[in-house]
């Protein structure tokens, strides 16, 4: 019994020595989930070398050795005619990059340095997979000798049923974020499987919004992916179904929280409150209900013959006043039709290439997806009293997105294969500082990105979460369940808003199960790693390669060998390294 606390003392006490040395060395360190300043060097936004040099002989005012903090990035209310100016085309070679440019140069700011073939392939990956890159993948970019390689990559990566499928959770997770009941959360692996198919085939956004917002008839827990986009719409039911279908409807694909003018005109946009009741009017007549068989088997999206949505007084709740269908732009699509004519029609009006915010909402998502920031932030609350950064890049962005029919995987490809993709992580004077496009800002990994991360290094960790079936299951069944559930957050929150917390931590710290994957013991990564590669050097890039997908640095290669030497258990000492490396903020963060 002694022996056995005397190890898990070691234990205890090794892991933290060589957390904290590693962390010295250069991999980041847990603070609130966000990198720690300090290990990130040179990585403030910093002035234009043309700024003038302080005096270095005037030792009584070191304020002036350090980067003079940038102004706030440009901002502007969008008006129509910002919109409808930008030009309907494809997108021209370094067009983006020569209007961020053109910002920069306005405000002195010198834009990162580009990243590495290391720093850039684990990072596209992670974005259109959520997946890590494997070592082999890394050697194979790194010796490619091809000018159009990372191009190569995106397109590769483009077409995998990897990209389909991370890409169709983060649209279940958006959708799912804001249910009012989380027992429709159920059904929400059948969205996901019916999204992944049209995402592989790259259906346009256009036909995919069409589809959720028209849908009907029956969703199965049994029948995983038929009829899936029926979920959108079916996940809300009651009294309050369609004022949350209107306000989702609204927030999901035009970038607008109108439902923050329900009860009152909407305090910082120009939307009254008459106008979120008109919305609402397009789900009037329509209902859910359960589908029957030994037990409930799903629900059914069905059309009543008549009614329609009243707005309550603000004198008197129990009266209402009869609102019917009209949308944001005035447009009727005339009154008295039936449930399925009128969500055609406003079906029609959100994806019409005159309604801009169709098309700048995917814009503004995406490339706040892919760059840690976005031009309206956070990225489900634009308007048009509200201020964009960097306007011009948004609606010319947008422009090209409209005149390619909201083609998808095109939009993935304007954005990263540009340079402001491609650059280096930056940290700003606080979190919430925009870096102005100057720099990829590091976000958090998602629950599914990061639980299929410590997957991809450990290997399996307990039986996957069985598939929908005629009976709904508890979403954090498992360890894989009790993981994502503890990590997941609302994707549409500021990436400074998501914050780690204790009770991760310590899943990824004290979990039994991921601590016995850590041993180099029989079958596990770590000591085939070690089995194949007796040299400790060469086993530890061997590690780094396969959690930070990338080698070890020559300070961080110190660091490990005097830890190694000093703890003489070759395994052990091993374990602590990759326990470490797992725990680091790197391998939880998108850099």
């Amino acid at each position: 019994m002694s022996k056995l606390k005397d190890r898990s003392k070691r234990s205890v006490v090794g892991r933290l020595e060589i957390f904290l040395a590693i962390a010295l060395a250069g991999v980041w360190v847990f603070t609130n989930g966000s990198p720690a300043p300090a290990q990130i060097q040179n990585q403030k936004n910093v002035p234009n070398q043309n700024q003038k040099k302080p005096n270095k002989n005037n030792q009584q005012k070191p304020a002036q050795n350090k980067p003079v903090a940038p102004p706030p990035p440009k901002s502007a209310l969008l008006t129509t005619e910002d919109w409808q100016k930008a030009p309907l085309k494809s997108l021209e070679p370094g067009e983006i990059d020569r209007l961020i440019a053109k910002e920069l140069q306005q405000d002195k700011i010198e834009p990162a340095a580009m990243t590495t073939d290391e720093q850039f392939i684990r990072r596209v990956t992670l974005d259109l997979t959520g997946q890590l890159p494997l070592p082999a993948d890394l050697s194979e970019f790194a010796a490619d000798s091809d000018s159009n390689k990372r191009a190569k990559l995106i397109d590769k990566l483009l077409a995998s049923e990897e990209y389909a499928q991370h890409w169709a959770h983060y649209w279940r997770d958006v959708v799912i974020a804001r249910l009012a009941e989380a027992r429709f959360k159920f059904l929400s692996g059948t969205f996901e499987k019916w999204l992944a198919d049209e995402l592989k085939k790259n259906t346009s956004w256009g036909d995919i919004a069409r589809a959720m917002i028209t849908a009907t008839g029956e969703l199965r827990f049994d029948e995983p992916g038929k009829n899936g986009a029926a979920f959108f719409l079916a996940a809300h039911r009651g009294n309050d179904a369609p004022v949350e279908q209107a306000a989702e409807t609204s927030r999901i694909f035009m970038g607008i929280q109108i439902q923050c003018a329900q009860c009152h005109d909407h305090p910082s946009d120009q939307w009254k409150r008459v106008q979120f009741h008109e919305l609402a009017g397009y789900f009037a007549r329509l209902r859910e209900r359960p589908v029957k068989g030994a037990g409930i088997q799903g629900v059914e999206l069905i059309s009543a013959p008549q009614g329609e949505h009243e707005m309550p007084s603000k004198e008197d709740p129990k009266k209402g006043f009869v609102t019917h269908p009209q949308f944001l732009n005035g447009h009727s699509p005339g009154r008295n039709l039936p449930d399925e004519a009128r969500r055609q029609s406003l079906a029609d009006d959100i994806i019409n290439k005159n309604n801009y915010w169709f098309a700048g909402a995917y814009v503004n998502r995406i490339w706040g997806e892919l760059m840690g920031q976005s031009f309206y932030q956070p990225v489900d609350d634009m308007g048009p009293k509200k201020e964009a950064v960097f306007a011009s890049v948004l609606t010319r962005l947008t422009g090209s997105f409209r005149a390619g029919n909201y083609d998808i995987k095109g939009m993935f490809r304007d954005i990263m294969n540009s340079q402001a993709y491609q650059r280096q992580i930056r940290l700003g004077e606080s979190t919430d500082q925009h870096l102005h496009f100057a720099a990829a800002y590091p976000t958090r990994l998602r629950a599914d990105a990061l639980w299929d991360s410590l997957v991809s290094v450990l290997g399996s960790l307990g039986p996957p979460q069985p598939p929908s079936g005629p009976r709904p299951r508890p979403a954090n069944a498992g360890l894989e369940g009790q993981f994502k559930a503890e990590f997941d957050f609302d994707p549409s929150l500021k990436p400074d808003e998501v914050e780690g917390s204790v009770t991760q931590a310590l899943l990824m710290m004290n979990n039994q199960t991921i601590n016995q994957r850590i041993k180099a013991q029989g079958t596990n990564l770590l000591a085939r790693i070690l089995s194949a590669y007796p040299d400790n050097d060469e086993a530890l890039r061997m590690v780094y390669l396969r959690t930070l997908a990338r080698k070890p640095t020559d300070h961080e290669m110190d660091k490990c060998c005097q830890f190694l030497e000093k703890t003489k258990n070759r395994a052990e000492a091993f374990e602590d390294i990759l326990w470490a490396l797992l725990n680091s903020t790197e391998f939880q963060t998108k850099r």
